[in-house]
């Protein structure tokens, strides 16, 4: 995994690759919402529409995970941490940095900026899917229920925030080496020092300066 999967592209020197297990999950994401939107649509098997639909979410699936891990490295970056390369495979993705942060503070930065990004998609794909699917069809559409009716482009934003919500969830479970773990470490590490310095206080003698 550390240098191997297909190159795509490069963004600002960073190369940007998928990983052999990526193409698994690609196939069945296109499979399963080809049926979604299908009903959602009630179209017929010939009609191209649902496929192409189910493309185009899984393409815009995968480049919010790019652009959560976008995140991490732009970050590392305006802390002088190289970030070598991006991989996205089966479960996701991770940005692979050069070295590990310096300060407690900067790995809590690097590690918040990537769930910041979902964040921020799930609030634009919410309003979005809200604004053209109404209340009630978004809820339909979040849980992918074919009895969604509403436009195919309703049907996909409500979906990609619903997923990325689910992403955004995930990731923020304090366990590594989700985000989430990263955060708790690094708010340990800064909360370590305080409390141990009582501790060492008490523990250490009185200096005296000779006269």
């Amino acid at each position: 995994m550390a240098g191997g999967g297909v190159t795509l592209f490069r963004i600002r020197g960073i190369r940007v690759a998928v990983d052999y297990s990526w193409f698994v999950v690609l196939f069945l994401i296109i499979f399963w919402l080809t049926g979604f939107y299908r009903d959602v649509l009630d179209s017929p098997s010939g009609d191209s529409a649902p496929y192409l639909l189910a493309v185009a979410s899984a393409a815009l699936f995968f480049a919010s995970i790019l652009l959560h891990e976008l995140g991490h490295a732009f970050v590392a970056r305006r802390h002088d941490i190289g970030v070598s390369g991006i991989t996205l495979w089966m479960f996701g993705g991770f940005a692979r940095l050069e070295k590990d942060s310096d300060t407690p503070g900067t790995e809590f930065k690097i590690a918040i900026a990537g769930p910041l990004v979902t964040a921020a998609l799930v609030v634009v794909c919410a309003v979005a899917g809200l604004l053209l699917a109404g209340s009630e069809e978004f809820g339909n559409a979040v849980l992918a229920q074919g009895d969604t009716r509403t436009s195919g482009i309703a049907a996909l934003v409500s979906w990609l925030g619903s997923i990325n919500l689910l992403v955004l969830v995930f990731n923020l479970v304090p366990a590594f080496p989700l985000d989430g773990g990263r955060i708790a470490r690094a708010i340990a590490e800064r909360a370590a020092p305080r409390r141990m310095k009582p501790t060492k206080a008490s523990q250490t003698p009185p200096m005296t300066s000779p006269r």
